[in-house]
This record gives structure tokens, C-alpha cells and sequence, in this order.
């Protein structure tokens, strides 16, 4: 198989760094959100997963989420998830990370919380 269930573009947009994710998210592409994920966190501003596209998550994908929000918390980047639903949703409420993260129904919202120097 040579094409990867997941893509994630990035961009830079309102003083943070955007990656929309399409796809699946299974223990084989979530390498590449790890990847992305690090080289966001690299730029040093707060960090926006646009989550809307995925179709599917499994617990590869949580442990990478727990992972960067605890490096956030670490560097004082934060991680902001965007409209996460369907089977992203059903896994974060089942492991209470609905709780922990910082969920935003869409992508206007996650920009306009993070802090404008």
C-alpha cells in the first residue's frame, strides 16, 4: 500500500501554526501526526489540529495527543483541537481527554483563543 489514510497540511495563520488533518489515524499514520505535530511545536507558537477532516482515530492517535499537550503544557504551547466529532470524539469522551484538551468547534474559535502579541 503506498498511499498514507492520513494527510496533514500546515500553515501559519493568525499568530499560530494551522495543521488540518484528512484521513484515518491508525498506529500506521500516526507517525506522520507525531512528525507534523514536532515540527509545529518547533516553530514556538501555539499549535491548532484541525481535526473536522478525520474519518477514523485509534489509540496511536491519543497517545500522540497526550503526548504534544503535555509537551505544550511543558514549553507553554498550546495545543488547540478543532471540531473534533465521529470516531475522534467517541475515543476522546472515552478516555476523558474531553476533559483535558482544549476542543473548538471550528477553526474561527481555536485562532481567536490564541493570545495576539
Amino acid at each position: 500500500m503506498d498511499e498514507t489514510p492520513l494527510k496533514v497540511k500546515s500553515e501559519n495563520l493568525s499568530g499560530a501554526v494551522v495543521l488540518r488533518a484528512d484521513g484515518e489515524v491508525d498506529s500506521y499514520s500516526a507517525e506522520l501526526l507525531r512528525d507534523k505535530l514536532s515540527e509545529a511545536f518547533g516553530a514556538g507558537l501555539p499549535v491548532v489540529l484541525d481535526l473536522s477532516a478525520v474519518e477514523f482515530f485509534a489509540s496511536a492517535g491519543l497517545s500522540v495527543l497526550v503526548e504534544y499537550h503535555l509537551l505544550g503544557e511543558d514549553r507553554g504551547i498550546p495545543l488547540r483541537l478543532v471540531s473534533p466529532r465521529g470516531s475522534v470524539l467517541r475515543a476522546l469522551k472515552a478516555t476523558t481527554l474531553t476533559e483535558t484538551l482544549d476542543l473548538y468547534l471550528d477553526l474561527d474559535a481555536a485562532l481567536r483563543a490564541v493570545p495576539h502579541q
